[in-house]
């Protein structure tokens, strides 16, 4: 059964739909395959999804969502929820190294998690390779912040009733 992750991801509560845009691919557990046991790698899909210059998201195993990136022919991992407000950054616009968050223009630089919009919020990172036309996800490599809230960087006003 394909399932996809709605905009509305919760970086601990994933929010599970019907098919959606082919912009988000999810695996069902049963169907995800262990490209490397001795590793902990997990095939994610198909290498055929990874353009330069847009994102491939994909549901991570064990819960949450993954962006990959394909830059100069390397591939790249990150949270797909944005550290403000858990936009899904697979979504957002790609400029070079830099993917923008399209619900508030939070950005982040896909190669190291690095939040550009405050330092002090950057994504998890993930190991990532492409092998024989699939993309695995190995092991975390990094930790992201589970800070949330902060200043909107779009010209709206936060209203407090």
């Amino acid at each position: 059964m394909r399932e996809a992750v709605t905009s509305l991801l919760r970086r601990h509560e994933p929010v599970v739909t019907k098919p959606a845009p082919s912009t988000v691919a999810a695996v069902a557990p049963s169907a995800q395959r262990t490209a490397d046991p001795a590793h902990g790698w997990v095939t994610l899909g198909s290498a055929g999804r990874l353009v330069e210059g847009r994102a491939a998201t994909f549901v991570r195993p064990g819960g949450g969502a993954v962006s990959v990136f394909l830059h100069e022919g390397r591939v790249h991992a990150i949270d797909d929820a944005c550290t403000h407000e858990d936009g899904p950054l697979g979504e957002g616009a790609v400029h070079g190294t830099c993917v923008t968050c399209p619900y508030h223009d939070w950005q982040y630089d896909f190669t190291t998690g690095a939040c550009l919009t405050d330092p002090t919020r950057p994504l998890a990172t993930w190991e990532v390779r492409v092998r024989e036309g699939q993309i695995e996800l190995g092991a975390q490599r990094t930790t992201g912040t589970l800070s949330r809230g902060g200043d909107h960087n779009d010209g709206m006003e936060t209203l407090i009733r």
